[in-house]
């Protein structure tokens, strides 16, 4: 038998050892210093990337959000100014005319300029700012008393005003006054309406008039409310008046509502962002009762005839959009003015009346327009 012997020589299993370990170096090498700063710059430019589309679609948001915003202060002015006309000349079932104006109401209101006690319960029509519903066109300054509204600078050149006068529907009582006596008498400054539907009605405040002829019939209490909507230029006030330094420095126009409060007159903000405001009227035939036309306050023949208003707005969203130039013409009533890009806006019918920001064409607006028919005027 023969058997065969293998050997390995010892500087052959050296070499191979050395390979492996060469091998085994090689694979814990790791990345190169190029290698590294490759990955480094690719994920920064994926981030950088990233940060950009973050910035963007939050950009994007903000200016959506501002839309949305935009969309509903336009629709709450709607609502609120379109509720004060329904409610013109309702007086408990009776009309103007036969409705009295006790001294005592017109003593409890604390005149603030030409918004005295005699200008607040002038339910009755004058050229000078009575009946149910009353405006005036806007002007390069304020169109009624700049001390009713605290001044010059707290009205929106070229907007107009508009004053409403009614009783609020939220009986005192439903019965007999006297049931509410203490209700009145505790409210010794604020103005209420004694109505017997269908008979007569009277303004007073203080206390409970005395029962006139026919006094068994029932009689019912209102609260009394005369309301005058404007622009103001700011919302958040520095001080009595709109500065440049209101509202964080950029003073957004908004919409004012006036009411009596306990005798005085108070403005309190309806809601903000809303750049212009014109109000048109329409004036019924006497023969057949139709609104033929609308006109601006200065040219309406008899307030008496009028039935509708149509109401123009323009609202703005103070977050500056830069992606695309917001250019537009906006024709609001006898006003027209248009966003330029680049430059200042032009306007026509607008006295002294300037659009938003310091940029006007990097705001996004929204106009609106609606009618509102005075169903107490149309019911009788």
């Amino acid at each position: 038998m023969i058997h065969t012997v293998s050997t390995t020589s010892p500087a052959s299993s050296e070499v191979a050892d050395g390979r492996a370990m060469r091998g085994m170096a090689h694979a814990a090498r790791g990345f190169s210093l190029i290698e590294l700063m490759i990955a480094m710059v690719l994920g920064l430019l994926v981030v950088a990337g990233l940060i950009n589309l973050f910035v963007a679609n939050r950009k994007a948001y903000q200016v959506q959000s501002g839309n949305n915003y935009l969309q509903e202060n336009m629709r709450i002015a709607s609502d609120r100014m379109g509720w004060s006309l329904r409610m013109v000349d309702f007086w408990g079932g009776n009309k103007a005319a036969g409705v009295t104006v006790d001294a005592s109401a017109t003593g409890t209101v604390n005149d603030k300029g030409d918004c005295d006690g005699t200008w607040a319960t002038a339910i009755t029509y004058s050229s000078t700012g009575g009946g149910g519903i009353f405006g005036y066109d806007g002007a390069a300054s304020s169109p009624i008393d700049s001390t009713c509204i605290g001044g010059t600078a707290n009205y929106v050149p070229g907007s107009d005003v508009l004053v409403l006068r009614y009783a609020d529907p939220q009986v005192l009582s439903p019965g007999p006054v006297p049931v509410a006596a203490s209700t009145i008498t505790g409210n010794a400054d604020r103005i209420f309406l004694l109505s017997t539907p269908g008979n007569r009605a009277e303004l007073f405040a203080g206390s409970v008039p005395a029962p006139q002829p026919n006094a068994t019939l029932m009689r019912y209490a209102y609260p009394y409310q005369i309301e005058m909507y404007y622009l103001r230029p700011c919302n958040v006030m520095t001080g009595s008046t709109c500065t440049a330094s209101a509202d964080g420095g950029q003073p957004l126009p908004t919409l004012m509502r006036m009411r009596l409060s306990d005798g005085n007159f108070v403005s309190d903000p309806v809601v903000d962002g809303i750049e212009q405001l014109k109000v048109e009227y329409g004036e019924a035939s006497p023969a057949t009762g139709i609104a033929l036309e609308y006109h601006d306050a200065d040219a309406v023949g008899n307030w008496a005839n009028v039935i509708s208003a149509r109401i123009s707005l323009v609202a703005v969203n103070p977050v500056r959009d830069l992606t695309v130039p917001h250019v537009a013409t906006y024709t609001v009533g006898n006003c027209t003015y248009t966003i330029n890009n680049g430059k200042a806006a032009t306007t026509t019918g607008c006295a002294d009346f300037k659009p938003y920001g310091d940029k006007p064409w990097q705001f996004v607006r929204a106009s609106q327009q609606f009618v509102v028919q005075l169903r107490n005027r149309v019911r009788g």
